[in-house]
């Protein structure tokens, strides 16, 4: 914890992924990764089967411009096919919880200024298809729709800043739109 007891960016990666690990040690599953170009991210995927169509997950997501820091992404899968969730169409349902910086502090002209951390909340629904490209080697297309709770810094809810926050928001780091290819590794 940092002087304000808040949890910092390098814990909540070591605790999440810590947590992934031990959770997967029995099981097979798939580990995948993408590299966020329109809103730099690194995002890394743990899929767990549960049944023979289902499976369960997350995603760790690293921002690293605009609103900056770890946001992790739980998830639930249907696969369309009976008999398996190596492969093929599915359903997916999602919360989130981030623990991001501000974008004040580029803006900031004081030299003490403390950078505000602040949690985000939110999910989402999307609908996507892993493929088979070799047998160990996987490529996942999804697309969907997010909600995510922003910024809310101002006092004044005129301020013409906390408009252009609240829209930055919107097209970068909240951006509704989930968009995602992964390659990944099937064990």
């Amino acid at each position: 914890y940092n002087k304000l007891g808040v949890i910092t960016d390098i814990q909540f990666l070591l605790f999440m992924l810590f947590f992934s690990v031990s959770f997967a040690q029995n099981w097979n599953g798939n580990i995948s990764g993408t590299v966020g170009i329109i809103n730099f991210k690194a995002r890394v995927q743990y899929e767990l089967p549960i049944e023979s169509n289902m499976s369960t997950g997350a995603n760790l997501n690293y921002y690293f411009v605009n609103w900056t820091g770890p946001l992790i992404e739980p998830f639930f899968r249907f696969y369309r096919k009976k008999d398996s969730n190596a492969e093929g169409w599915f359903l997916q349902g999602k919360l989130g919880y981030g623990n991001l910086k501000s974008l004040d502090e580029y803006f900031s002209l004081d030299p003490n200024y403390s950078q505000k951390r602040w949690s985000t909340f939110g999910g989402g629904v999307a609908v996507g298809n892993k493929f088979s490209i070799s047998d160990v080697l996987t490529l996942e297309i999804l697309g969907g729709l997010r909600i995510y709770s922003g910024p809310n810094f101002s006092e004044d809810e005129y301020d013409l800043d906390e408009v252009g926050e609240d829209l930055g928001w919107a097209v970068t780091t909240g951006l509704p739109l989930d968009l995602q290819i992964k390659i990944g590794y099937q064990f």
